[in-house]
């Protein structure tokens, strides 16, 4: 199969096929990316390789199927989450308002922390052995519960059914070892954030098209002339702090760069694709174009945009409810950056999963399974501002009450992940590998002791490391 990081592709605009076509089957851990996303309207949806389209339909047949659960007797169920926005928190309160309703027999214990915190609060839980019975985690940390045997396996108390119509790649990256350990709940993308006001007073075009996004010296333009004529300390930011360096990434793939190898044995982040990518973020610090917040740093970048700091930041879908809280009427959305025809963007989202020793398997297995049936996931979709991971929602559309026009324009954005880098961040070693990726960016971005060749010198070594553990 052709290589997909060996043929140029023109960049998705519109899709007959939204997630469905994304080529996202490439999330299976262990598996190899094969093909090409074809951004042409007309493009087929891409064909899944055999043995994982067998893989996938052999989970779904061998699903438990039960016609009815029934929860244990005096079942009670912590589940923890964080909330990143006030729409992220109203969502959470439906479902789990509905989820109590509907099953009275199951006590629910709501646990929501900060989004800033929830990683450091869940890690010390986890280590003095306190664990939850259902966790939301993010995609990319996936890999690591797997690895450790931490997950319980959901297979039997799931119907083939309500699997069928999970969006293979998402499903796919919920599977280890044949076993469906995981439920994926929705997907989010990252897109640009702008400053109306300063982007209309100094002239600066909106892209009205995927194809018409800026391009990477059209955006350091851009970020020059904001900083000089609003005196701004630095032009932009993104949402690649906090132990978020992965965010970042999307740069380096659309520019045909990547963090593993094809069949993932390999590091390669000493490419020049790779290194391109790196030296774009460091010439933008170089002049204060991108602000001086480290990947490990605590989330600034929004609360930089909202006080009119910095001009433009990539954020999320899920920000738009706190964009408007805070700086009403004045920020818009638009698309992704592009390098030479070709962009990108984040692969967000969270799954759910259950803790293997939890007192009540069954129950914990009920709470998973409801918050991402199809009703609830369109509620929770439709009020946080989120992206569904159902192929039936995703065919008949969501209609979202807050924000539908950036909504829109996130979904078009949602077209262009790249499956490589899905496959990529689904894999066993990811989260490693991220946080060697994050601590390395921050001497170049902070400290400015480092030069791109140090950190792609750094993270190969202790990339490679990590990898030969395996």
């Amino acid at each position: 199969m052709e290589n997909m990081h060996t043929k140029k592709y023109d960049i998705i605009s519109k899709g007959k096929y939204l997630l469905l076509t994304l080529g996202i089957m490439g999330l299976m851990v262990g598996t190899t990316a094969c093909g090409t996303v074809n951004g042409k309207s007309d493009a087929e949806p891409e064909k899944k390789s055999v043995s994982q389209e067998k893989m996938i339909q052999e989970v779904i047949a061998n699903a438990g199927n039960p016609k009815e659960l029934v929860a244990e007797k005096g079942a009670t169920i912590e589940i923890t989450y964080w909330t990143g926005s006030s729409s992220d928190e109203d969502a959470w309160t439906a479902v789990l308002d509905d989820l109590e309703a509907d099953h009275p027999e199951i006590k629910i214990i709501r646990q929501r922390y900060p989004s800033n915190e929830y990683w450091d609060v869940m890690d010390a839980r986890m280590s003095a052995g306190d664990w939850p019975d259902v966790m939301r985690y993010q995609y990319q940390n996936l890999g690591e519960f797997k690895s450790n045997g931490v997950m319980l396996d959901m297979t039997p108390y799931l119907s083939s059914e309500e699997l069928d119509d999970i969006t293979d790649g998402f499903l796919a990256g919920c599977i280890y070892d044949g076993k469906i350990v995981a439920l994926p709940h929705h997907t989010d993308v990252i897109a640009m954030f702008y400053n109306k006001r300063m982007f209309e007073d100094a002239g600066i075009r909106i892209p009205k098209s995927i194809e018409d996004a800026y391009s990477w010296d059209e955006l350091m333009e851009i970020a020059r002339t904001l900083k000089s004529q609003y005196n701004l300390y630095y032009g932009g930011a993104g949402i690649w702090e906090n132990n978020y360096g992965y965010r970042y990434l999307p740069f380096v793939y659309m520019n045909g760069g990547a963090l593993l190898s094809e069949d993932q044995t390999k590091i390669t982040v000493d490419t020049s694709e790779f290194r391109e990518a790196l030296q774009f973020y460091d010439d933008m610090r170089a002049e204060d174009l991108f602000a001086s917040t480290g990947f490990t740093a605590p989330l600034a970048a929004n609360d930089m945009f909202t006080s009119e700091q910095i001009a433009f930041n990539f954020a999320g879908s899920w920000h738009c409810s706190s964009m408007e809280e805070n700086m009403p009427g004045n920020w818009g959305v638009t698309y992704m950056p592009q390098k030479d025809g070709r962009t990108g963007t984040d692969m967000g989202g969270n799954s759910l999963f259950c803790y293997k020793d939890t007192k009540y398997p069954i129950a914990a297995s009920i709470v998973v399974s409801y918050i991402t049936n199809k009703q609830e996931m369109q509620k929770f979709c439709e009020i946080g501002n989120f992206i569904p991971v159902r192929g039936s929602l995703l065919e008949s559309g969501i209609s979202y009450k807050n924000f539908p026009e950036e909504m829109k324009l996130f979904n078009e954005v949602a077209l262009t992940l790249d499956p490589k880098m899905a496959a990529d961040e689904t894999s066993v070693v990811f989260k490693k590998l991220n946080n060697i990726f994050s601590k390395n960016m921050d001497l170049m971005v902070v400290n400015r002791t480092a030069t791109v060749d140090d950190v792609i010198d750094s993270c190969r070594k202790e990339m490679t490391d990590v990898l030969n553990e395996q």
